[in-house]
């Protein structure tokens, strides 16, 4: 689940993250990929598997136990060099999508919270999460 709220966060389409979910699983299976990946994991298919995207902060990663400790970011920024990059991402996701997740019962919070946010630091959120795009391009492990 922490890569799919990755790849959604960054903005991979679907159907990639489906496809390298393939390449990746040994047990992979059509009828748990199908629904589990597409659906719930990344949204894929408008809200029939799952009533909300699957998305969340660095707080979260945390709290379930992700490998923080020691961590240099900080997971309560949204923006700035020390931001965690999951709760960037997790703004920006938001920021991308407002328009369609007013309207989710489930997401009405946090749609609230963006839009309580000023221009200036939409911006800064807006940035920082294109820098962390720009630095998974062309890397490589």
């Amino acid at each position: 689940m922490v890569t799919g709220l990755f790849t959604l966060l960054l903005g991979v389409w679907p159907q990639q993250v489906y496809a390298w979910y393939w390449s990746v699983y040994v047990d992979a299976v059509e009828w748990v990929q199908l629904p589990n990946t597409l659906g719930m994991s990344q949204y894929g298919d408008g809200g029939l598997m799952a009533s909300k995207p699957y998305v969340d902060t660095g707080k979260y990663i945390r709290r379930m136990g992700g490998g923080c400790a020691g961590c240099r970011y900080d997971p309560a920024q949204r923006s700035g060099e020390r931001a965690c990059p999951y709760t960037t991402l997790y703004w920006d996701f938001l920021m991308r999508h407002e328009k369609l997740l007013v309207g989710n019962a489930r997401m009405a919070l946090q749609v609230k919270n963006v839009a309580r946010m000023s221009d200036a630091e939409r911006v800064a959120v807006a940035q920082r999460a294109d820098g962390i795009r720009a630095g998974l391009v062309g890397t490589s492990a």
